[in-house]
Protein backbone atom coordinates (compact mmCIF):
# COMPACT_ATOMS: atom_id res chain seq x y z
CA UNK A 1 0.00 0.00 0.00
CA UNK A 2 1.44 3.36 -1.01
CA UNK A 3 2.01 6.26 1.37
CA UNK A 4 -0.59 8.26 -0.57
CA UNK A 5 -3.22 5.57 -0.05
CA UNK A 6 -2.35 5.30 3.63
CA UNK A 7 -2.61 9.07 3.99
CA UNK A 8 -6.01 9.04 2.30
CA UNK A 9 -7.22 6.34 4.71
CA UNK A 10 -5.95 8.36 7.66
CA UNK A 11 -7.70 11.54 6.50
CA UNK A 12 -10.94 9.62 5.93
CA UNK A 13 -10.65 8.24 9.45
CA UNK A 14 -10.19 11.76 10.81
CA UNK A 15 -13.33 12.92 9.01
CA UNK A 16 -15.31 9.91 10.18
CA UNK A 17 -14.32 10.22 13.84
CA UNK A 18 -14.81 13.99 13.68
CA UNK A 19 -18.38 13.38 12.48
CA UNK A 20 -18.93 10.85 15.25
CA UNK A 21 -17.68 13.37 17.82
CA UNK A 22 -19.99 16.00 16.34
CA UNK A 23 -23.03 13.70 16.65
CA UNK A 24 -22.07 12.77 20.22
CA UNK A 25 -21.61 16.39 21.28
CA UNK A 26 -24.94 17.28 19.68
CA UNK A 27 -26.65 14.48 21.60
CA UNK A 28 -25.21 15.64 24.90
CA UNK A 29 -26.14 19.27 24.19
CA UNK A 30 -29.76 18.26 23.44
CA UNK A 31 -30.20 15.72 26.22
CA UNK A 32 -32.92 17.88 27.79
CA UNK A 33 -34.49 19.21 24.58
CA UNK A 34 -38.16 18.11 24.33
CA UNK A 35 -38.79 15.83 21.38
CA UNK A 36 -35.11 15.46 20.47
CA UNK A 37 -34.23 12.11 18.90
CA UNK A 38 -30.77 10.74 19.56
CA UNK A 39 -28.49 10.78 16.52
CA UNK A 40 -26.16 7.98 15.53
CA UNK A 41 -23.29 8.22 13.09
CA UNK A 42 -23.36 5.96 10.02
CA UNK A 43 -19.85 4.59 9.44
CA UNK A 44 -19.11 2.14 6.65
CA UNK A 45 -16.11 0.31 5.27
CA UNK A 46 -14.75 1.94 2.17
CA UNK A 47 -14.74 0.07 -1.13
CA UNK A 48 -11.59 -2.10 -1.27
CA UNK A 49 -9.10 -1.65 -4.12
CA UNK A 50 -7.33 -4.31 -6.13
CA UNK A 51 -3.55 -4.10 -6.05
CA UNK A 52 -1.93 -6.79 -8.11
CA UNK A 53 -4.61 -9.29 -7.33
CA UNK A 54 -4.59 -8.37 -3.66
CA UNK A 55 -7.68 -6.69 -2.21
CA UNK A 56 -6.69 -3.78 -0.01
CA UNK A 57 -9.05 -2.00 2.38
CA UNK A 58 -9.69 1.71 1.87
CA UNK A 59 -10.55 2.63 5.45
CA UNK A 60 -13.70 3.99 7.05
CA UNK A 61 -16.20 6.27 5.34
CA UNK A 62 -18.65 8.66 7.01
CA UNK A 63 -22.00 7.97 5.32
CA UNK A 64 -24.03 10.44 7.37
CA UNK A 65 -26.19 10.69 10.48
CA UNK A 66 -29.46 9.04 11.46
CA UNK A 67 -31.95 9.92 14.19
CA UNK A 68 -33.20 7.02 16.29
CA UNK A 69 -36.99 6.98 16.27
CA UNK A 70 -39.80 4.55 17.01
CA UNK A 71 -42.79 5.73 14.98
CA UNK A 72 -45.11 3.18 16.60
CA UNK A 73 -44.48 4.61 20.08
CA UNK A 74 -44.68 8.12 18.65
CA UNK A 75 -48.11 7.40 17.16
CA UNK A 76 -49.27 5.93 20.47
CA UNK A 77 -48.11 9.06 22.29
CA UNK A 78 -50.08 11.22 19.84
CA UNK A 79 -53.19 9.07 20.34
CA UNK A 80 -52.96 9.18 24.13
CA UNK A 81 -52.30 12.93 24.02
CA UNK A 82 -55.54 13.40 22.10
CA UNK A 83 -57.46 11.35 24.67
CA UNK A 84 -55.81 13.09 27.61
CA UNK A 85 -56.52 16.59 26.32
CA UNK A 86 -60.15 15.71 25.61
CA UNK A 87 -60.59 14.26 29.11
CA UNK A 88 -58.84 17.25 30.68
CA UNK A 89 -61.12 19.68 28.84
CA UNK A 90 -64.22 17.84 30.06
CA UNK A 91 -62.89 17.45 33.60
CA UNK A 92 -62.08 21.15 33.90
CA UNK A 93 -65.55 22.11 32.66
CA UNK A 94 -67.41 19.60 34.86
CA UNK A 95 -65.45 20.70 37.92
CA UNK A 96 -66.83 24.18 37.32
CA UNK A 97 -70.37 22.78 37.15
CA UNK A 98 -70.35 20.16 39.90
CA UNK A 99 -70.33 22.51 42.94
CA UNK A 100 -73.69 23.90 41.79
CA UNK A 101 -75.22 20.46 42.23
CA UNK A 102 -73.45 19.69 45.49
CA UNK A 103 -75.70 19.77 48.53
CA UNK A 104 -75.49 23.18 50.16
CA UNK A 105 -77.85 25.84 51.47
CA UNK A 106 -78.44 27.14 47.96
CA UNK A 107 -78.84 24.10 45.70
CA UNK A 108 -82.14 22.96 44.20
CA UNK A 109 -82.43 19.86 46.35
CA UNK A 110 -82.06 21.79 49.60
CA UNK A 111 -84.50 24.48 48.51
CA UNK A 112 -87.04 21.90 47.36
CA UNK A 113 -86.88 20.18 50.76
CA UNK A 114 -87.27 23.57 52.43
CA UNK A 115 -90.42 24.23 50.39
CA UNK A 116 -92.05 20.95 51.47
CA UNK A 117 -91.04 21.61 55.07
CA UNK A 118 -92.73 25.01 54.94
CA UNK A 119 -95.85 23.39 53.41
CA UNK A 120 -95.93 20.92 56.29
CA UNK A 121 -95.81 23.78 58.80
CA UNK A 122 -98.59 25.60 56.96
CA UNK A 123 -100.74 22.47 57.00
CA UNK A 124 -100.57 22.46 60.81
CA UNK A 125 -101.70 26.10 61.04
CA UNK A 126 -103.19 27.43 57.76
CA UNK A 127 -104.14 30.80 59.26
CA UNK A 128 -100.63 31.62 60.45
CA UNK A 129 -99.35 34.48 58.27
CA UNK A 130 -95.74 33.68 59.13
CA UNK A 131 -96.17 30.13 57.86
CA UNK A 132 -97.78 31.40 54.67
CA UNK A 133 -94.92 33.84 54.09
CA UNK A 134 -92.44 31.02 54.69
CA UNK A 135 -94.03 29.00 51.85
CA UNK A 136 -93.83 32.00 49.55
CA UNK A 137 -90.19 32.64 50.48
CA UNK A 138 -89.28 28.96 50.05
CA UNK A 139 -90.90 28.97 46.61
CA UNK A 140 -88.90 32.06 45.65
CA UNK A 141 -85.69 30.45 46.91
CA UNK A 142 -86.39 27.33 44.88
CA UNK A 143 -87.02 29.36 41.73
CA UNK A 144 -83.78 31.27 42.37
CA UNK A 145 -81.91 27.97 42.76
CA UNK A 146 -83.24 26.81 39.38
CA UNK A 147 -82.26 30.17 37.86
CA UNK A 148 -78.75 30.05 39.32
CA UNK A 149 -78.09 26.47 38.24
CA UNK A 150 -79.27 27.20 34.71
CA UNK A 151 -77.07 30.30 34.66
CA UNK A 152 -73.98 28.30 35.67
CA UNK A 153 -74.58 25.78 32.90
CA UNK A 154 -75.24 28.47 30.30
CA UNK A 155 -72.22 30.52 31.35
CA UNK A 156 -70.02 27.46 31.11
CA UNK A 157 -71.41 26.68 27.67
CA UNK A 158 -70.63 30.21 26.48
CA UNK A 159 -67.11 29.93 27.88
CA UNK A 160 -66.61 26.70 25.95
CA UNK A 161 -68.04 28.37 22.86
CA UNK A 162 -65.31 31.02 23.00
CA UNK A 163 -62.73 28.28 23.50
CA UNK A 164 -63.72 26.65 20.20
CA UNK A 165 -62.61 29.76 18.32
CA UNK A 166 -59.34 29.87 20.26
CA UNK A 167 -58.58 26.21 19.54
CA UNK A 168 -59.27 26.59 15.82
CA UNK A 169 -56.89 29.55 15.70
CA UNK A 170 -54.16 27.50 17.40
CA UNK A 171 -54.75 24.57 15.03
CA UNK A 172 -54.38 26.81 11.98
CA UNK A 173 -51.17 28.31 13.35
CA UNK A 174 -49.67 24.86 13.95
CA UNK A 175 -50.69 23.48 10.55
CA UNK A 176 -49.03 26.46 8.87
CA UNK A 177 -45.78 25.74 10.72
CA UNK A 178 -45.96 22.04 9.85
CA UNK A 179 -46.62 22.81 6.18
CA UNK A 180 -43.67 25.23 6.07
CA UNK A 181 -41.29 22.48 7.19
CA UNK A 182 -42.55 19.93 4.65
CA UNK A 183 -40.59 21.13 1.57
CA UNK A 184 -37.33 21.21 3.54
CA UNK A 185 -37.97 17.71 4.88
CA UNK A 186 -38.92 16.40 1.45
CA UNK A 187 -35.65 17.73 0.02
CA UNK A 188 -33.60 16.05 2.76
CA UNK A 189 -35.43 12.74 2.39
CA UNK A 190 -34.98 12.80 -1.38
CA UNK A 191 -31.23 12.90 -0.77
CA UNK A 192 -31.43 9.87 1.50
CA UNK A 193 -31.39 11.70 4.84
CA UNK A 194 -33.92 11.23 7.62
CA UNK A 195 -34.51 14.92 8.35
CA UNK A 196 -32.84 15.01 11.76
CA UNK A 197 -33.65 18.22 13.59
CA UNK A 198 -36.37 19.27 11.14
CA UNK A 199 -38.19 15.96 11.60
CA UNK A 200 -38.00 16.38 15.39
CA UNK A 201 -39.44 19.88 15.10
CA UNK A 202 -42.30 18.69 12.91
CA UNK A 203 -43.03 15.77 15.24
CA UNK A 204 -43.27 18.18 18.18
CA UNK A 205 -45.67 20.39 16.23
CA UNK A 206 -47.81 17.35 15.37
CA UNK A 207 -47.84 16.41 19.07
CA UNK A 208 -49.03 19.93 19.96
CA UNK A 209 -51.68 19.57 17.26
CA UNK A 210 -52.75 16.24 18.78
CA UNK A 211 -53.40 18.03 22.06
CA UNK A 212 -55.97 20.14 20.21
CA UNK A 213 -57.74 17.65 17.98
CA UNK A 214 -57.71 14.08 16.72
CA UNK A 215 -55.07 14.05 14.00
CA UNK A 216 -53.90 11.30 11.67
CA UNK A 217 -50.54 11.41 9.86
CA UNK A 218 -49.92 9.65 6.54
CA UNK A 219 -46.26 9.63 5.52
CA UNK A 220 -45.39 9.20 1.84
CA UNK A 221 -42.29 9.56 -0.31
CA UNK A 222 -43.41 12.90 -1.66
CA UNK A 223 -45.21 14.71 1.12
CA UNK A 224 -46.93 13.97 4.43
CA UNK A 225 -50.67 14.42 4.84
CA UNK A 226 -52.39 15.35 8.11
CA UNK A 227 -56.13 14.94 8.59
CA UNK A 228 -58.58 14.99 11.45
CA UNK A 229 -60.13 11.73 12.61
CA UNK A 230 -63.04 12.10 10.17
CA UNK A 231 -60.72 12.73 7.22
CA UNK A 232 -60.85 16.53 7.10
CA UNK A 233 -57.49 17.60 5.60
CA UNK A 234 -55.29 19.87 7.69
CA UNK A 235 -51.95 19.66 5.87
CA UNK A 236 -51.27 18.30 2.40
CA UNK A 237 -47.57 18.49 1.65
CA UNK A 238 -46.50 22.11 1.86
CA UNK A 239 -50.09 23.41 1.89
CA UNK A 240 -52.02 24.14 5.08
CA UNK A 241 -55.77 23.49 4.82
CA UNK A 242 -57.03 25.99 7.38
CA UNK A 243 -60.21 25.45 9.36
CA UNK A 244 -62.82 28.19 9.50
CA UNK A 245 -65.43 29.27 12.04
CA UNK A 246 -68.91 30.71 11.71
CA UNK A 247 -71.63 31.49 14.22
CA UNK A 248 -74.91 29.59 13.98
CA UNK A 249 -78.32 31.06 14.71
CA UNK A 250 -78.16 29.75 18.28
CA UNK A 251 -74.93 31.65 18.89
CA UNK A 252 -72.75 28.54 18.88
CA UNK A 253 -69.50 28.69 16.90
CA UNK A 254 -69.38 26.09 14.11
CA UNK A 255 -66.17 24.68 12.64
CA UNK A 256 -65.90 24.46 8.85
CA UNK A 257 -63.26 22.77 6.73
CA UNK A 258 -61.33 24.60 4.01
CA UNK A 259 -64.22 24.02 1.59
CA UNK A 260 -66.82 25.47 3.95
CA UNK A 261 -68.40 22.15 5.01
CA UNK A 262 -69.55 22.02 8.65
CA UNK A 263 -67.42 19.42 10.48
CA UNK A 264 -68.26 20.42 14.06
CA UNK A 265 -70.19 17.27 14.95
CA UNK A 266 -67.45 15.06 13.52
CA UNK A 267 -64.67 16.54 15.67
CA UNK A 268 -63.30 14.30 18.38
CA UNK A 269 -60.24 14.06 20.59
CA UNK A 270 -57.99 16.80 21.83
CA UNK A 271 -59.04 19.95 23.62
CA UNK A 272 -61.31 20.97 20.73
CA UNK A 273 -63.09 17.60 20.64
CA UNK A 274 -63.63 17.58 24.40
CA UNK A 275 -64.79 21.19 24.36
CA UNK A 276 -67.30 20.60 21.56
CA UNK A 277 -68.62 17.47 23.29
CA UNK A 278 -69.20 19.38 26.53
CA UNK A 279 -70.74 22.38 24.75
CA UNK A 280 -72.98 20.52 22.30
CA UNK A 281 -73.86 17.31 24.15
CA UNK A 282 -73.16 17.20 27.88
CA UNK A 283 -74.34 20.66 28.92
CA UNK A 284 -77.44 20.68 26.65
CA UNK A 285 -78.40 17.30 28.13
CA UNK A 286 -78.04 18.63 31.68
CA UNK A 287 -79.99 21.77 30.79
CA UNK A 288 -82.75 19.69 29.25
CA UNK A 289 -83.10 17.59 32.42
CA UNK A 290 -83.05 20.73 34.53
CA UNK A 291 -85.65 22.50 32.35
CA UNK A 292 -87.86 19.43 32.38
CA UNK A 293 -87.77 19.26 36.17
CA UNK A 294 -88.50 22.97 36.55
CA UNK A 295 -91.35 22.90 34.06
CA UNK A 296 -93.00 19.71 35.29
CA UNK A 297 -92.62 20.57 38.97
CA UNK A 298 -93.94 24.10 38.42
CA UNK A 299 -96.87 22.76 36.40
CA UNK A 300 -97.71 20.13 39.03
CA UNK A 301 -97.48 22.68 41.85
CA UNK A 302 -99.72 25.11 39.96
CA UNK A 303 -102.23 22.31 39.33
CA UNK A 304 -102.55 21.62 43.07
CA UNK A 305 -102.74 25.34 43.77
CA UNK A 306 -105.57 25.81 41.25
CA UNK A 307 -107.54 22.88 42.75
CA UNK A 308 -107.85 24.60 46.16
CA UNK A 309 -109.07 27.90 47.59
CA UNK A 310 -106.97 30.63 49.12
CA UNK A 311 -107.34 32.59 52.35
CA UNK A 312 -109.83 34.91 50.69
CA UNK A 313 -112.07 32.04 49.68
CA UNK A 314 -111.16 32.37 46.01
CA UNK A 315 -109.96 29.66 43.65
CA UNK A 316 -106.22 29.27 43.80
CA UNK A 317 -104.22 31.34 41.33
CA UNK A 318 -100.93 30.44 39.68
CA UNK A 319 -98.03 30.10 42.15
CA UNK A 320 -95.11 29.61 39.71
CA UNK A 321 -94.68 31.47 36.45
CA UNK A 322 -93.20 29.08 33.88
CA UNK A 323 -92.77 29.16 30.09
CA UNK A 324 -95.26 27.37 27.86
CA UNK A 325 -92.40 25.23 26.48
CA UNK A 326 -89.87 23.16 28.41
CA UNK A 327 -86.74 24.79 26.98
CA UNK A 328 -85.54 27.62 29.18
CA UNK A 329 -87.90 26.78 32.08
CA UNK A 330 -85.14 26.59 34.70
CA UNK A 331 -83.83 30.01 33.72
CA UNK A 332 -87.29 31.61 33.57
CA UNK A 333 -89.21 30.03 36.46
CA UNK A 334 -90.30 32.49 39.12
CA UNK A 335 -92.97 32.94 41.80
CA UNK A 336 -95.78 35.00 40.32
CA UNK A 337 -97.62 35.31 43.62
CA UNK A 338 -96.83 38.18 46.00
CA UNK A 339 -99.60 37.82 48.59
CA UNK A 340 -99.09 34.77 50.89
CA UNK A 341 -102.84 34.77 51.67
CA UNK A 342 -103.39 33.58 48.09
CA UNK A 343 -101.82 30.21 48.83
CA UNK A 344 -104.66 27.72 48.32
CA UNK A 345 -104.42 25.64 51.49
CA UNK A 346 -108.16 24.89 51.68
CA UNK A 347 -110.51 22.89 49.51
CA UNK A 348 -113.84 24.03 50.96
CA UNK A 349 -113.37 27.79 50.89
CA UNK A 350 -112.95 28.08 54.65
CA UNK A 351 -110.27 30.45 55.89
CA UNK A 352 -108.72 27.92 58.25
CA UNK A 353 -109.11 24.85 56.04
CA UNK A 354 -106.12 22.71 55.13
CA UNK A 355 -107.75 20.14 52.86
CA UNK A 356 -105.49 20.95 49.94
CA UNK A 357 -102.24 20.62 51.90
CA UNK A 358 -102.19 16.84 51.55
CA UNK A 359 -102.02 17.27 47.76
CA UNK A 360 -99.16 19.74 48.13
CA UNK A 361 -97.25 17.34 50.38
CA UNK A 362 -97.89 14.44 47.98
CA UNK A 363 -95.96 16.29 45.26
CA UNK A 364 -92.75 15.30 47.03
CA UNK A 365 -93.29 11.62 46.25
CA UNK A 366 -95.73 11.56 43.32
CA UNK A 367 -94.11 10.83 39.95
CA UNK A 368 -93.89 13.66 37.44
CA UNK A 369 -94.60 12.98 33.73
CA UNK A 370 -90.89 12.15 33.37
CA UNK A 371 -91.53 9.06 35.51
CA UNK A 372 -89.96 9.97 38.84
CA UNK A 373 -90.74 12.18 41.82
CA UNK A 374 -89.21 15.68 41.91
CA UNK A 375 -86.69 14.76 44.60
CA UNK A 376 -85.66 11.56 42.81
CA UNK A 377 -85.38 13.39 39.52
CA UNK A 378 -83.04 15.95 41.01
CA UNK A 379 -81.05 13.28 42.88
CA UNK A 380 -80.53 11.45 39.58
CA UNK A 381 -79.35 14.69 37.98
CA UNK A 382 -76.83 15.17 40.79
CA UNK A 383 -75.66 11.57 40.32
CA UNK A 384 -75.31 12.15 36.59
CA UNK A 385 -73.09 15.19 37.08
CA UNK A 386 -71.02 13.31 39.65
CA UNK A 387 -70.66 10.31 37.37
CA UNK A 388 -69.64 12.44 34.39
CA UNK A 389 -67.03 14.23 36.50
CA UNK A 390 -65.66 11.01 37.97
CA UNK A 391 -65.46 9.32 34.56
CA UNK A 392 -63.69 12.27 32.94
CA UNK A 393 -61.28 12.52 35.86
CA UNK A 394 -60.57 8.79 35.71
CA UNK A 395 -59.94 9.00 31.97
CA UNK A 396 -57.58 11.90 32.53
CA UNK A 397 -55.68 9.96 35.18
CA UNK A 398 -55.49 6.81 33.05
CA UNK A 399 -54.18 8.63 29.98
CA UNK A 400 -51.67 10.56 32.09
CA UNK A 401 -50.30 7.28 33.46
CA UNK A 402 -50.23 5.77 29.97
CA UNK A 403 -48.41 8.79 28.56
CA UNK A 404 -45.83 8.60 31.33
CA UNK A 405 -45.13 4.97 30.44
CA UNK A 406 -45.03 5.67 26.70
CA UNK A 407 -42.67 8.62 27.15
CA UNK A 408 -40.38 6.40 29.22
CA UNK A 409 -40.40 3.86 26.38
CA UNK A 410 -39.73 6.62 23.86
CA UNK A 411 -36.82 7.90 25.94
CA UNK A 412 -35.33 4.42 26.18
CA UNK A 413 -35.26 4.28 22.38
CA UNK A 414 -34.79 7.86 21.22
CA UNK A 415 -33.62 9.62 24.35
CA UNK A 416 -30.05 10.55 25.20
CA UNK A 417 -28.13 8.59 27.84
CA UNK A 418 -25.37 10.83 29.19
CA UNK A 419 -23.43 7.78 30.41
CA UNK A 420 -23.54 6.12 26.99
CA UNK A 421 -22.69 9.32 25.15
CA UNK A 422 -19.77 9.96 27.52
CA UNK A 423 -18.45 6.50 26.71
CA UNK A 424 -18.89 7.17 22.99
CA UNK A 425 -17.08 10.48 23.38
CA UNK A 426 -14.03 8.75 24.83
CA UNK A 427 -14.14 6.02 22.17
CA UNK A 428 -14.40 8.44 19.25
CA UNK A 429 -11.83 10.80 20.74
CA UNK A 430 -9.36 7.94 21.11
CA UNK A 431 -10.00 6.83 17.53
CA UNK A 432 -9.57 10.41 16.30
CA UNK A 433 -6.24 10.75 18.08
CA UNK A 434 -5.09 7.42 16.61
CA UNK A 435 -6.04 8.54 13.09
CA UNK A 436 -4.24 11.82 13.69
CA UNK A 437 -1.07 9.90 14.63
CA UNK A 438 -1.34 7.88 11.41
CA UNK A 439 -1.58 11.07 9.37
CA UNK A 440 1.29 12.66 11.27
CA UNK A 441 3.45 9.55 10.84
CA UNK A 442 2.80 9.36 7.10
CA UNK A 443 3.54 13.05 6.72
CA UNK A 444 6.85 12.44 8.50
CA UNK A 445 7.60 9.53 6.18
CA UNK A 446 6.87 11.76 3.21
CA UNK A 447 9.38 14.30 4.51
CA UNK A 448 11.99 11.58 5.09
CA UNK A 449 11.40 10.18 1.61
CA UNK A 450 11.68 13.61 0.05
CA UNK A 451 14.83 14.30 2.03
CA UNK A 452 16.34 10.97 0.86
CA UNK A 453 15.52 11.83 -2.73
CA UNK A 454 17.17 15.22 -2.40
CA UNK A 455 20.29 13.75 -0.86
CA UNK A 456 20.54 11.09 -3.58
CA UNK A 457 20.29 13.74 -6.26
CA UNK A 458 23.18 15.67 -4.72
Amino acid sequence: MSLGTSLSIGVQALNAESGALQATNNNIANSNTPGYSRQTVLLDEGTPTDNGGISEGSGVVLEGFQSVRDELIQNQIQSETQAQSSANAQTASLQQIQPTFTTSTQDIGTQMSALFTSLSSLSADPTNSTNRQAVLTAGQNLATAFNATSSVLTTQQLSLNAKVTQDVSKINSLTQEIAALSPQLAELKSSGQDGGTLQDQQNQLVLQLSALTNVSVTRTEGADTLTTGNGTPLVVGSESQGLQTTTAANGMVQVLDSNGANVTSALSGGDLGGTVEMRDQTIPSLLNHLDTLANQFGTAFNAVQSSGTDGYGNAGSQFFSIPAVTAGSAAAISVSMTDPTEIAASTDGSTGGNGNMASFSALQTVALPSGQSPTSTYANLVDQVGSLTANASAESGATTASLLQLNDQFSSVSGVSIDQESTNLITYQTAYEAAARVVTTIQALFQVTLAMGTASAE
